[in-house]
């Protein structure tokens, strides 16, 4: 269409003030809760500026985005309270527009007073997408919004020019991932540390993540593995004028994945704890501090159960004030300790503690917490020292995960079994095998021979929690080191799930006759079966007083008695070492 016809197209739609506003659904897959909603504008219906991007292109063209979008945003806020939609709102606002000498100031806030809305409840959204020029003219004029009560996000992070400088600089409260990393990023390792490194980045700045673009469900179910708590996409809801407020997709994700699996305990990081009643005067406690200047904290305990906590700094800023020690120093520590300070029991893994620590209800990160068994006070961990141990544990896991899948390798495998048995805690070792893998390489090759191997990586992944251990021996084969009774169900999901993605990888010839003629080890032309997955469990009746050598001998004889049944599943019930493995 002719720029002219563009022209008066915009035009008409400023003057009469047609834009829709549509709104799009943001959920935390951890709490199964809504989060809010992102504004978006459309123009009218049959209109060449319908859709979003010839609309603001054309107005950036013609130099009135900052005019289009002071009307967008003054529909959508209109709309978003007609609406009554609960959460936060997200809009969107350009940099180019923000620095328009002529953009309107105080406007945004005064329409919020009017509808009755908190400007906390509303998120100014900067994307990446477009250049700024000025980065300390913009931080200048976010701070602005942010002076005024609203909340900030970068969109499209990891799209545009300014990257983590413009992140660095502006500090939002919210980081958007681009969907470009998230489309299938269950298939994609380099998506996958990307994202990663984003959530671990978001953790140390306390700014929250949002994974937008996800249309699948092993888009999702990846992203929770990664520990991602925000999520926006097609699969969750579409932009509506009605938009879902539901999340119907919860269960299928939440019910067996959790942040990030790490099986050391909470008892792993507990230090002995100096301890006062509920009566113990203020004083005696400030006077424990000044004799110990390394001494942080002090659980308040009442017949071995913990009641609270007194803080070093709490404490000593209450005795700052004006008159502060005359009036507060005869107190006893109940009247001021923190009741709420979080609770963990000794076996609880450092992953969940993390989560815990971390989580949305946690405005700010605790220092310390109590660690408890059976409900009685055992000592005291220290925030710095969950992080250290979590951080050595990713550089190990990192430095021995097998290259082609990321998963972990030979030796965290060792380490999770030794873990188990020094915890005594029984478990089921599963091993799995591609059987007539071989002649499916010589005939195929290794890139495919790889994509196979990948394949089954991700289909252990989904069942990678708390209570089960995946990892890549190497090779085709992988083993599963759960502590949970569902493993036999699972195994027999997820030979299914190979069974229905197999045809992907063959030929019509192939796949018709249901063989492959090739080569076997003697070198001699055979016809082989095509490739399945077989699966020997071992027990916990089996596995709780075998060593390491024995689980290795035991765990091949499963997986040889597994290639043999129809199934392709075996679980093990009779110790034999004398067999011999194949």
């Amino acid at each position: 269409m002719p720029s002219v016809d563009l022209s008066q197209a915009l035009d008409s739609i400023l003057d009469k003030q047609t834009i829709n506003a549509v709104f799009q659904p943001i959920f935390n897959i951890k709490n199964n809760k809504l989060h809010g909603f992102e504004a978006l504008s459309r123009g009218p219906d049959h209109s060449p500026l319908h859709l979003p991007v010839p609309l603001f292109k054309t107005a950036e063209h013609l130099g009135k985005l900052s005019e289009l979008e002071t009307l967008c945003r003054s529909i959508s806020l209109t709309a978003f309270k007609k609406r009554q939609l609960p959460g936060k709102l997200f809009i969107n606002i350009s940099p180019k527009a923000l620095l328009d000498p002529n953009h309107p100031k105080g406007s945004t806030l005064k329409l919020i007073k009017q509808l009755g809305l908190s400007p906390s409840d509303v998120v100014i959204e900067l994307s990446e997408q477009y250049p700024a020029d000025d980065i300390d003219l913009l931080k200048s004029c976010l701070n602005h919004y942010r002076n005024q009560g609203f909340l900030t996000a970068i969109d499209d992070l990891g799209a545009g020019y300014s990257g983590l400088r413009l992140w660095s600089e502006l500090a939002p409260d919210y980081v958007k991932i681009d969907r470009h990393f998230i489309h299938q990023i269950d298939i994609t390792p380099v998506k996958q540390e990307f994202v990663r490194s984003i959530v671990d980045l978001c953790q140390s700045l306390t700014c929250k993540v949002i994974a937008e673009g996800i249309e699948t469900e092993a888009e999702l179910t990846m992203l929770s593995q990664l520990g991602v708590s925000y999520c926006q996409g097609y699969l969750l809801g579409r932009p509506e004028l009605e938009p879902n407020r539901e999340y119907i997709k919860a269960p299928l994700v939440m019910a067996s994945l959790p942040h990030t699996r790490y099986c050391e305990t909470a008892d792993s990081i507990c230090h002995n704890a100096i301890v006062a009643t509920p009566k113990t005067q203020l004083k005696q406690l400030s006077q424990q501090f000044i004799e110990q200047p390394a001494l942080q904290a002090i659980v308040i305990v009442e017949d071995d159960t913990p009641k609270g906590i007194i803080n070093r700094a709490t404490l000593l800023e209450l005795f700052s004030t004006p008159y502060g020690r005359a009036l507060h120093e005869t107190h006893p520590a109940s009247a001021v300790m923190d009741k709420q300070v979080l609770q963990i029991d000794a076996n609880e893994p450092l992953s969940y503690v993390s989560q815990l620590l971390t989580s949305e209800e946690a405005h700010t990160v605790a220092q310390q917490f109590i660690i408890t068994r059976n409900q009685k006070l055992i000592g005291i961990g220290h925030t710095k020292d969950l992080l250290q141990r979590i951080t050595e544990h990713r550089i190990k896991m990192a430095r021995h995960a097998n290259p082609l899948t990321n998963l972990p390798g030979n030796v965290p495998i060792q380490e999770e079994l030794k873990l188990l048995r020094t915890q005594q805690k029984p478990f089921y070792l599963a091993y799995l095998d591609l059987c007539h893998f071989k002649p499916y390489n010589d005939i195929y090759g290794f890139c495919r021979g790889d994509e196979v191997i990948q394949l089954v990586a991700k289909l252990l992944m989904p069942h990678q929690n708390e209570r089960c251990f995946v990892g890549h021996i190497g090779g085709d084969d992988f083993v599963m080191i759960c502590t949970c009774d569902s493993t036999f169900n699972h195994s027999q999901q997820i030979i299914a799930q190979f069974e229905q993605h197999k045809q992907a990888f063959y030929q019509d010839e192939h796949w018709q006759s249901q063989s492959m003629l090739a080569e076997d080890r003697k070198g001699e032309l055979l016809h082989h079966p095509l490739i399945s997955l077989c699966i020997g469990i071992l027990p916990p009746c089996v596995t709780s007083n075998a060593t390491e050598h024995e689980l290795s001998t035991l765990s091949a004889q499963a997986k040889k008695q597994a290639k043999l049944a129809d199934s392709g599943l075996y679980l093990f019930s009779q110790p034999t070492l004398s067999m011999n493995v194949a």
